[in-house]
């Protein structure tokens, strides 16, 4: 009966000693299981901040692509509108010679058509350096190439037309206005 009252002392003793160990392992357990839980939401946190992140620069990249887009538009625009002036600037010119054009043709050497004539030659020197200096700076396709070659030429044709005319008009030489008229003839405004 002693060893009975002694294991069951010992268990006692035993059991009321576990308890006091055991009560502070269970708070760290909660301690932990909260600490696991807040570093959980701080992951789900920034894996969302990653994720945004990502989307803006996915965003900045397509505005930079665009603006990329836009500024080469505008280079292609400002390059039409170059052509576009130029050719504009010879049916300007052109117009004014048809309207003196009979006049030339009568060659009386007469000092307002001289200066009509001096003033449709620079407005045809002048279209063209706008064009020019409209270009300037700016990289060109090869089609673009292309046109400002055909406008380069057109604009010696008619330069030299031009030339012709008026040398002739102020010299009284009928011929030679007649060849300028003939150059002027000959061209063709759209493909050369």
């Amino acid at each position: 009966m002693k060893k009975l009252i002694s294991i069951v002392g010992v268990t006692f003793l035993l059991a009321g000693c576990g308890t006091q160990h055991l009560a502070p392992l269970e708070d760290k357990t909660t301690d932990l299981r909260d600490s696991n839980h807040q570093l959980k939401l701080d992951i789900q946190e920034l894996d969302q901040q990653i994720s945004d992140a990502k989307s803006k620069i996915q965003g900045l990249e397509k505005d930079k692509k665009d603006n990329k887009k836009t500024a080469t538009n505008n280079t292609k625009i400002k390059k039409l509108n170059a052509s576009s002036h130029y050719y504009d600037s010879l049916a300007t010119a052109l117009q004014s010679y048809n309207n003196i054009e009979q006049d030339v043709s009568k060659n009386k050497g007469q000092k307002n058509i001289q200066q009509k004539l001096d003033k449709i030659s620079n407005n045809i020197t002048d279209a063209h350096d706008q064009y020019t200096e409209d270009l300037d700076g700016h990289k060109l396709s090869s089609n673009e190439k292309k046109d400002a070659k055909v406008i380069n030429k057109l604009n010696k044709n008619l330069t030299s037309a031009f030339d012709d005319i008026s040398t002739g008009y102020q010299n009284k030489d009928k011929k030679q206005i007649q060849r300028g008229q003939k150059k002027l003839a000959k061209l063709n405004i759209n493909s050369q």
